[in-house]
């Protein structure tokens, strides 16, 4: 099987064959067409036209889904640029009777739309991409795609004592914002339930007072990487419209280590009345995700999924590659992992066991932010820092923390941000619609 690219070149037009892979692995599509267009570009070609053998419509997909991300380059607003070339002029040719191609075509620009876009505002660096200004891209997307919004700065943050917001932010000249954004189809029963997604943005973690060490610290930029997917999924549900409704939560604040940070050993109250302790404050992300869920648990959600670059433990536990996953709910956990056989994030379930609570008691507070194990177990200990916050609708928290950023220059991307989480996230909106279409006969929600 070929993949044949003719690419236009100082009046030249070569031809390039690539051979696919035989076995039904996305990610080798993926990779594979990237290295196409990496070869291609390197050579100067600045336009393709890329050739598709007769395949099926979850190839075509992942190989649309190799080539943008391979073609993408960062420009921000800035200073940052990427030097690296780039194919100004691309499309596709197939025979295509059945309509096969432009399907996977199709699907695959929704997913490329939805990890760029998170890997674009996870590029950016943390002196642009402030807390306010992440606000007001949130704002731009919803005007353009025509979701409802709604801020809460600190007035509304401490009316509703979102004590892990207001703490984690006290030691930044950055306000806290919890942003909430809502996509509801004009035909949808009043009694629908949303599908809440939850993201993690905080978007520079210095640590706080618990500072981290200097190495890598310029990688926290990128730990607003559960914010940056879920944003990333709803630029793809500004486009696609499901019909269902989805609902976006967004927990933004700076970690830093000002005059009023939170010391260890502070006491403080979350927007659900619990009491926490703080042991280490580069244990922060647990904390606005606490006041995130409990702000979601009370929209009567279908379900709510997390994402959030939450604990290093997990690099320990994957290395970069596989995602940290906990679910309360088996039907819902087999949804997602349905659309990761296609996104290819390789999530792996994790227990959600009991007896990870007791690594949080604490003598003066209903919990502490951190385990008495110290690192040990602490991917599933902070999972159950954030179960107390949940209710009892279906959950599953995402910690992308090992994989949110590429550490070395592969064909599909650049040293540098992932987009970790966003894929598989698109790839779940994109099966639940296509689920609730296939419905002819009493459709419901949730499927």
């Amino acid at each position: 099987m070929a993949l044949s690219a003719v690419a236009d070149g100082d009046g030249d037009r070569p031809v390039l064959f690539v051979a696919l892979p035989e076995n039904d692995d996305p990610q080798a599509l993926r990779t594979r067409a990237a290295e196409a267009v990496a070869l291609l570009t390197a050579r100067g070609m600045t336009a393709c036209t890329i050739v598709l053998p007769d395949i099926t419509k979850p190839k075509v997909q992942a190989i649309a889904e190799g080539v943008f991300s391979a073609n993408y380059r960062f420009e921000s607003s800035g200073h940052a640029r990427d030097p690296r070339g780039k194919l100004d002029d691309l499309d596709f040719m197939a025979a295509d009777e059945k309509g096969i191609v432009a399907d996977g075509l199709h699907a695959g620009w929704l997913t490329s739309l939805a990890v760029l876009s998170a890997r674009r505002l996870a590029t950016e660096p943390a002196n642009e991409l402030t807390p306010p200004a992440f606000v007001e891209r949130c704002r731009d997307l919803a005007g353009q795609a025509g979701f409802r919004l709604t801020v809460m700065g600190r007035k509304e943050l401490e009316a509703a004592g979102m004590g892990g917001l207001l703490t984690v932010a006290a030691g930044s000249r950055y306000e806290p914002f919890l942003v909430r954004m809502d996509w509801r189809p004009p035909e949808a029963p009043e009694d629908m339930r949303p599908l809440v997604l939850v993201g993690k943005t905080v978007t520079f973690d210095s640590g706080g007072i618990s500072l981290k060490k200097a190495e890598d610290m310029d990688h926290m930029k990128a730990d607003m990487g559960g914010g940056a997917a879920v944003f990333g999924a709803m630029v793809l549900a500004g486009k696609l419209r499901p019909s269902f409704p989805v609902t976006a939560i967004f927990a933004v604040v700076e970690n830093m280590p000002g005059p009023g940070a939170m010391r260890p050993s502070d006491v403080i109250r979350m927007a659900s009345g619990a009491t926490v302790e703080i042991i280490n404050t580069d244990a922060e992300g647990r904390l606005i995700l606490a006041d995130a869920l409990y702000t979601a648990a009370r929209l009567a959600p279908a379900a709510v999924i997390d994402l959030a670059t939450l604990t290093g433990a997990s690099l320990g536990i994957f290395g970069p590659i596989g995602t940290a996953t906990f679910a309360n709910d088996d039907v819902w956990f087999e949804r997602l992992a349905r659309a990761d056989r296609l996104a290819g994030e390789k999530i792996w379930r994790l227990p959600l066991w009991p007896e990870y609570r007791k690594f949080l008691e604490s003598p003066v507070a209903d919990l502490r932010n951190f385990s008495t194990t110290g690192q040990n177990g602490s991917t599933p200990v902070a999972a159950a820092f954030l179960s107390h916050f949940v209710g009892a609708h279906p959950w599953l928290h995402l910690d992308i923390y090992n994989t949110c950023w590429n550490r070395h220059d592969t064909p599909l991307m650049p040293q540098g941000p992932t987009g970790s989480g966003s894929r598989v996230l698109a790839q779940l909106l994109l099966d639940l619609e296509g689920d609730l279409k296939s419905q002819d006969h009493n459709p419901g929600w949730p499927i």
